[in-house]
């Protein structure tokens, strides 16, 4: 059974639920000063917004288009248990709407040069949980970048600030394939994954580095990007692939814990958009609501992208596309809400 060196993995990620006012409002009650949040409305359309605390108020990823940095003022400020928004502004904070964030703890906004790469970075690191955000500035070349977690990263999400772009990411499971490296998922679309070493020069993340190509999407020159790169931690996070069934009883993807957070995308096929899924969002049924984290709708508890949060997994009872097609192979990420077995050796309830 899966052991884990996190107690608690409230400590380190949450993902706190809100409804939207006309004023200022302070998210409160987290186990941490979180600093990247990635705030989706999930009672109807809206963008989502990703903002972190090393690139600071004002600069907003909104991975839902072709955007450059967003310069509103979303977040008004990370406090010591949580975070403030501005009042009566869409996306995050506007009257009556509901909301939920995925927040993950770094470093409380205390940053350190990093000079591991052949391009100098800055970052902001918990080993513990696996997790750094990075700040570079690109040079129009193929390079590496130190990420400074001390182990390889599973995934990786980058984004050039500077240009409208889409963000591209990585995910190294070798579940289907035996160079993960050679491939890239773009966010705000319903693509596959591509092949091209202009996004991660082909190669592999180091327990120090990652490598970019030459693309202006990870390397543009004197241009600001940022990344976010993830380690995976047993009984805490998880990233991979699984396969569709096409029916109800879906596959049964292990993660070692009780999964808080998941989102999902096809990666064999062009017909899907990015999806995450909450447990416990109030009225949306077992496992919380399907949200679309990048391409907006409006969501109900109707949907038919059905997914089962157990013990130790996660299961997707659907049939809908953008989970689990037949044959379709889908790309993961999940964070745990309850280990499978804790740091004391004691069983989680099962579902």
């Amino acid at each position: 059974m899966a052991f884990t060196t996190i107690a608690k993995s409230s400590d380190h990620f949450d993902c706190p639920t809100w409804t939207g006012s006309d004023s200022t409002t302070t998210i409160t009650g987290m186990g941490f000063k979180p600093d990247s949040l990635w705030i989706r409305r999930y009672d109807g359309g809206g963008h989502p917004v990703l903002n972190d605390s090393s690139k600071g108020i004002g600069f907003n990823w909104i991975p839902s288009g072709n955007n450059a940095n967003d310069t509103t003022n979303y977040v008004a400020s990370y406090t010591s248990d949580g975070f403030t928004l501005t009042g009566n502004i869409a996306n995050t904070n506007d009257a009556s709407d509901k909301y939920v964030g995925a927040c993950w703890k770094a470093n409380g906004g205390t940053t350190s040069a990093n000079s591991d790469g052949a391009t100098a970075s800055v970052v902001q690191v918990n080993t513990t949980a696996g997790f750094s955000i990075v700040t570079y500035t690109g040079g129009g070349a193929a390079t590496t970048i130190g990420h400074g977690l001390g182990v390889a990263p599973k995934a990786i999400f980058v984004k050039n600030t500077a240009i409208a772009d889409r963000g591209v990411s990585l995910n190294m499971s070798t579940v289907y394939v035996s160079d993960p490296e050679t491939d890239n998922i773009q966010f705000a679309g319903t693509s596959g994954s591509s092949d091209g070493d202009d996004k991660f020069n082909d190669t592999a993340p180091t327990s120090t580095v990652f490598s970019v190509g030459s693309s202006n999407m990870v390397s543009g020159n004197t241009q600001a990007h940022v990344a976010y790169c993830f380690a995976e931690v047993q009984g805490f996070s998880k990233f991979g692939f699984y396969s569709g069934t096409g029916n109800v009883r879906g596959t049964k993807v292990y993660c070692g814990f009780r999964p808080k957070w998941i989102m999902i995308k096809t990666s064999s096929n062009g017909n899907g958009d990015f999806v995450s899924k909450v447990s416990g969002l109030t009225g949306y049924g077992t496992g919380g609501q399907r949200t679309r984290s990048i391409l907006f709708n409006n969501n109900d508890s109707t949907t038919n992208a059905t997914v089962q949060f157990e013990s130790n997994g996660f299961r997707c009872a659907s049939t809908d596309q953008d989970v689990n097609e037949e044959n379709v192979i889908y790309w993961y990420m999940a964070f745990a809400e309850m280990p499978m077995v804790g740091t004391n050796g004691i069983t989680a309830l099962a579902t």
